[in-house]
């Protein structure tokens, strides 16, 4: 009898905690902790697409609260009233609203935008609600253009095909072909020319040296060269031809008056002239030239 009552007890107690569980998990679900004390603040809505309820409440990344309610509010135009039960010591100002939207997994993202005032709702206010555009949104208005991209894409890889299977196109890639491998031939020619060139690098590089050690010598024995000496020579050689330029453009000399004075032309044209009469007499008179002459002798 006492084993009987024990049992029934047990399953008693177990049906009792089954239900505490029930009632507390049905309460979590909803958004309800039972165990804290929370505030009821409530948003309008115009569409709820994937927002559930117990889904979190997020201020800038930090969980404040849990969506614990969704119905209807009105018809004409429809809205819906959410409720949100946020932590009790978190206070919300005024001009705040509640933001939601769609990850790219499908799961609702609620956010508290807060806007700095001075004034606070107290619980049981509404606040004003906004569906944000997310990126299945994006992708559910980018699906229509796909489709059109996607058909000329087709259109596009079929002109593909078609061009390649063209004969011209099928000769012009052997010719490539051909021309890819007299590009080898080519580069084979030039790794001998490298290799040729690499073994006769060492020579080439000492008659770079010893031309390098004559340009040297060079320009040492340039640079031992007295340079102002021989500046002062030609300084004095252009003296002397300007003093010999200064004389024969003078008359106060011989040689200046020869190249100046016009009188020496003068003279030396009658002399030659009266020269050129005698020659001419003696060659017209010869007798008169050689009697004179005999009598001379």
């Amino acid at each position: 009898m006492k084993n009987n009552l024990s049992r029934n007890a047990l399953i008693g107690l177990a049906f009792i905690a089954s239900l505490f569980m029930i009632y507390f998990g049905i309460n979590f679900l909803k958004g309800a902790n039972v165990f804290k004390k929370q505030n009821q603040y409530y948003a309008i809505f115009g569409d709820v697409s994937k927002l559930l309820i117990s889904s979190p409440v997020y201020v800038k990344g930090y969980q404040v609260g849990l969506i614990n309610n969704i119905k209807m509010a009105d018809s004409d135009p429809i809205q819906f009233l959410v409720g949100i039960n946020l932590e009790e010591d978190f206070k919300i100002p005024e001009g705040s609203y509640l933001q939601y939207g769609i990850d790219m997994f499908g799961a609702s993202t609620v956010n508290l935008v807060l806007v700095a005032s001075d004034k606070y709702l107290q619980p049981g206010d509404t606040l004003s609600g906004d569906k944000e555009i997310g990126l299945m949104d994006g992708v559910a208005g980018v699906m229509p253009r796909a489709d059109s991209i996607l058909i000329k894409i087709d259109s596009i890889v079929y002109s593909l095909n078609k061009l390649i299977s063209h004969p011209v196109v099928e000769s012009s890639i052997i010719g490539l072909g051909s021309a890819v491998d007299q590009l080898n031939n080519t580069s084979m020619s030039l790794n001998r020319i490298v290799n040729t060139i690499e073994k006769d690098l060492p020579q080439i590089s000492q008659n770079l040296n010893s031309a390098t050690e004559d340009l040297k010598t060079v320009s040492d024995n340039l640079s031992q060269f007295d340079l102002n000496k021989t500046y002062a020579s030609i300084d004095e050689t252009i003296n002397n031809l300007k003093l010999l330029t200064d004389k024969l453009n003078s008359n106060n000399n011989s040689l200046g008056l020869l190249l100046n004075d016009t009188s020496l032309h003068d003279s030396i044209n009658v002399t030659i002239d009266n020269a050129t009469r005698l020659l001419e007499d003696i060659r017209e008179n010869p007798d008169r030239y050689l009697t004179i002459r005999l009598k001379l002798f």
